[in-house]
């Protein structure tokens, strides 16, 4: 019989400030401002709970679909915005196979959404919700972690391996430590990445599938320790992968031990204390443009992998701004708006705006326009790897 450790719990507001303090204060920024940011940066927040019809505090997946329309989950339903502005709320009363909404993908072929719950993955498609459950459908496990759409397949990470819907024909195939190079089945994610599939596995790094081929390539922590990166730069910084973003050729890894960045040929890491990551518990990232939108216990973390820029939350519930540029001193300023909360849950950012789902509300960025726009992709190597 396998064990598995159990999810860490959630940090207390305190103990997130109590580390925050321990790690220390950033210095003052420089009387003169630096050059512009490489990307753009968040001016204020817009945020939204109970008033908005959100039926629960827990936000726990926002989807911008190809066609402007906003989707969220949360503790208590999935919900859909309206053109009010107000969410209009989904449950179990109206087919969705359990309340609790863990995350969220889009066909963009077809435009259905894919919703993954704590009992069951359901399709939402013109108007109605079709559930799958463990019981009658070949699903791996009905708690859902991650779902991605790939072609004519839809891939879900679950407690108990990952699992491929082959939407022309209605079958599964499971993925496990049976079958595949999965040091054991709990799978907290899973990413389309080109023609590959990668998976995030608890305990177990990353497992690289290639559909085609049907071969499996596993990337694990050189170091083998789950508490230190003992050597910088040298793989995936942990085996616990929290969560997983691909775009175009670089995979963002997440885990409660710091963050990494693989370009398919090198690896970097980062930890807090030793780089501006805010956080070692990171929980979901974003990837747009080059740049990885990172979320976290104690915030929002933004960087193309040289400029950084930190959204916190004080004490008094004030927004914080952190921009951190090589070999200059931290800038810090001070918000109009914060963060609903900054435990961190989900995120999604394009051109204009970034939704962000948190323990308490969601929030909307609003979005600076850029006056110089550097992607990862058109730094050098030696940029890529500070």
């Amino acid at each position: 019989m396998n064990t598995h450790p159990s999810r860490p719990p959630l940090p207390s507001r305190g103990l997130a400030l109590a580390l925050i303090l321990l790690a220390g204060a950033p210095t003052q920024a420089a009387a003169e401002p630096a050059p512009d940011l490489p990307f753009p940066v968040i001016e204020r927040f817009e945020n939204f709970g109970p008033d908005h019809g959100i039926p629960a505090s827990k936000v726990h997946a926002v989807l911008k679909t190809t066609d402007a329309e906003l989707w969220i989950g949360t503790w208590d339903g999935l919900c859909r915005r309206e053109p009010s502005g107000n969410f209009r709320r989904f449950g179990p009363e109206h087919g969705l196979s359990h309340k609790m909404v863990l995350c969220l993908a889009e066909d963009q072929q077809t435009g259905d959404l894919w919703v993954g719950t704590m009992r069951g993955l359901n399709r939402v498609s013109a108007g109605r919700i079709t559930a799958y459950t463990q019981t009658d459908s070949g699903l791996p496990n009905n708690v859902i972690y991650g779902v991605a759409v790939s072609g004519d397949r839809v891939w879900v990470a679950t407690a108990a391996g990952a699992g491929e819907l082959q939407l022309k024909t209605g079958t599964w195939k499971i993925y496990d430590h049976n079958n595949s190079l999965m040091h054991e089945p709990w799978c907290y994610a899973v990413t389309e990445a080109g023609d590959k599939i990668m998976i995030g596995v608890w305990g177990g790094g990353i497992v690289e599938h290639d559909p085609r081929l049907g071969s499996f390539k596993e990337h694990r922590d050189p170091d083998r320790d789950f508490h230190f990166d003992l050597v910088p730069d040298d793989g995936p910084i942990n085996d616990i992968t929290s969560w997983l973003a691909w775009e175009n050729g670089v995979l963002w890894q997440c885990t409660y031990f710091g963050m990494s960045r693989y370009d398919g040929r090198n690896w970097k890491t980062w930890v807090e204390g030793k780089s501006p990551l805010l956080s070692n518990f990171t929980q979901f990232v974003w990837a747009h443009r080059g740049v990885a939108w990172i979320g976290m216990d104690r915030g929002l973390s933004v960087t193309d992998g040289i400029t950084w820029v930190n959204y916190l939350v004080d004490d008094n519930d004030q927004g914080i701004q952190q921009i951190h540029r090589p070999n200059q001193p931290v800038e810090i300023k001070p918000m109009p708006t914060a963060l609903a909360n900054q435990f961190v849950l989900g995120l999604q950012v394009d051109d204009e705006e970034a939704w962000i789902a948190t323990s308490k509300g969601l929030s909307r960025g609003i979005l600076a326009a850029p006056t110089k726009l550097t992607r990862l992709s058109e730094a050098t190597p030696d940029q890529r790897n500070q």
